[in-house]
């Protein structure tokens, strides 16, 4: 069986591709139910206002998987713009709060790792 994400990627980067689409998937079903007021949720983590503007952003964002796993750079560009996205509105919505220096690490460290792994197979990309 030869799919695209096999020809096209490594299997790291299917992988995180993989659980990047299921995350950001459960996300937008999860905070469009908390957005019409189906499904609970914690208003110290997420105020009711920001939520549609969180439903944008992971849409974009599983539009960039999908373009990605099809093997075009647009992808790529939705995901990192999604991740952009996210900043910004974390810093409207969310209260500053000391942020740790591991988390921020990690966080970085993930965005490095994707684009590292991302890169032998950009040349292939549309």
């Amino acid at each position: 069986m030869n799919t695209l994400s096999q020809r096209k990627f490594s299997s790291s980067l299917s992988i995180i591709l993989g659980l990047f689409t299921f995350i950001y998937g459960i996300g937008v079903f999860y905070l469009f139910l908390s957005w019409i007021g189906v499904q609970s949720y914690d208003p110290g983590i997420w105020q009711h206002d920001s939520l549609p503007f969180y439903v944008l952003v992971f849409l974009i964002a599983l539009i960039g998987l999908f373009g990605i796993w099809r093997g075009k750079k647009w992808g790529v560009y939705c995901m990192a713009g999604s991740w952009a996205l996210t900043g910004v509105l974390n810093s409207i919505f969310i209260m500053p709060t000391p942020l740790p220096y591991r988390v921020s690490f990690l966080a970085n460290l993930l965005v490095v790792t994707f684009f590292l792994l991302l890169l032998p197979a950009w040349k292939d990309m549309d």
